[in-house]
């Protein structure tokens, strides 16, 4: 699955919540940036966590260029839509 700023891959896990791994490159980013990028997206993923369906899930969200610079609230907007439409469930 794939966003403007963002790839994400996911696997059910077998377990009854869900995990969170991150891959910001350095050749796009200096360290500053990407500790940002990775605040950011843990900070999604700590408010919106519960809204994405159950089994549990392995979620690698990987950021491509661009994320840096997105704002907040249309990253949120962005990976929720993603696990919506994976539900099956409308925008």
């Amino acid at each position: 699955m794939r966003t403007s700023c963002f790839g994400v891959s996911t696997v059910e896990n077998g377990l009854p919540y869900h995990r969170l791994g991150l891959v910001v490159q350095k050749r796009f980013w200096n360290a500053v940036q990407r500790n940002r990028i990775k605040r950011r997206l843990r900070e999604w993923f700590r408010l919106h966590k519960n809204s994405i369906p159950l089994p549990g899930k392995d979620i690698v969200v990987i950021a491509r260029p661009g994320a840096d610079k997105i704002p907040f609230r249309k990253m949120v907007d962005e990976l929720l839509a993603l696990f919506e439409k994976q539900d099956g469930r409308s925008t």
